[in-house]
């Protein structure tokens, strides 16, 4: 009988194929710690269901009929996990040696630590900024109003994703990219499942590391495990201004939600 596995990897998938298959390699790869991988895809139509069980029969593949976006396919797959630890990875990511390892010592060694987050570079090894301060009220005016014409990088926004930390020293932090994020199996219990009312790419990492805080844990930045992130945009052009006007009413509908974590004096280290 094979082991339990340690980690459970869950990765959701829309039309990704390719990515998905080099994103399993790099696990059968550089993975040493006991682990399964469950692959929901998304309504594809580019044959990724059936790619997945040709290649790598041991992984457990929910195919669902249609295309039902991430927040659902995650929540698809917490049911199924059978390990200590959940590792959710985007599609097109690709694990490095001792990534995983790195990420399961961090939470294993302080247990006031609810999720970590890996660094994340490009392929061609650049640094990806992933980790994030308290986000600005007014950030989706500062990145793509008016004022953006005038000042496309204002203090606030470099404040916002870090661009003055090093990168390279382990910290607290109030959020980060949910391309590659790790917690304890449990914590959907503490924390409830991935919110439905956020339907944009992008809004559901915020969520639930601002829902790590404020179940009284602590989300932390782990440079030692590196994961690439071939950044992909999903977003079709006909569907891109609606895509926006989603990410923009999710990104409010956030601050909304959270508005009592803004000035919590536990968020001071993160924010520092």
């Amino acid at each position: 009988m094979a082991a339990e596995p340690v980690v459970s990897v869950v990765i959701v998938s829309f039309q990704a194929r390719d990515y998905v298959l080099r994103c399993l390699d790099s696990l059968t790869r550089f993975v040493e710690a006991q682990h399964e991988a469950i692959v929901v895809d998304d309504g594809s139509t580019d044959g990724t269901a059936e790619a997945v069980r040709g290649r790598f029969p041991e992984v457990r593949v929910i195919a669902k009929r249609r295309n039902e976006g991430l927040v659902s396919g995650r929540n698809s797959a917490l049911e199924m996990v059978r390990g200590r630890f959940v590792l959710m990875l985007d599609s097109d990511t690709e694990v490095r040696a001792g990534a995983v390892e790195s990420l399961l010592e961090a939470l294993e060694r302080d247990e006031g630590v609810g999720l970590v987050a890996p660094k994340l570079v490009y392929p061609s090894g650049e640094l990806q900024l992933s980790a994030r301060r308290y986000p600005p009220l007014f950030m989706p005016l500062m990145r793509r109003g008016p004022i953006a014409r005038f000042n496309p990088d204002p203090e606030a926004h470099r404040r916002h994703l870090m661009k003055d930390f090093d990168h390279a020293t382990e910290r607290p932090v109030v959020w980060a990219a949910g391309a590659a994020q790790m917690w304890r199996a449990d914590l959907p219990q503490r924390i409830g499942r991935f919110d439905p009312r956020v339907s944009s790419y992008g809004g559901e990492d915020l969520d639930w590391c601002l829902r790590v805080w404020e179940a009284g844990l602590e989300v932390r930045y782990v440079p030692r495990a590196v994961v690439v992130h071939d950044w992909q945009h999903v977003i079709g052009e006909r569907r891109r201004s609606r895509a926006r006007w989603r990410a923009l009413r999710d990104w409010y509908y956030l601050q909304w939600k959270h508005r009592k974590l803004r000035n919590d004096p536990r968020l001071a280290r993160a924010n520092a």
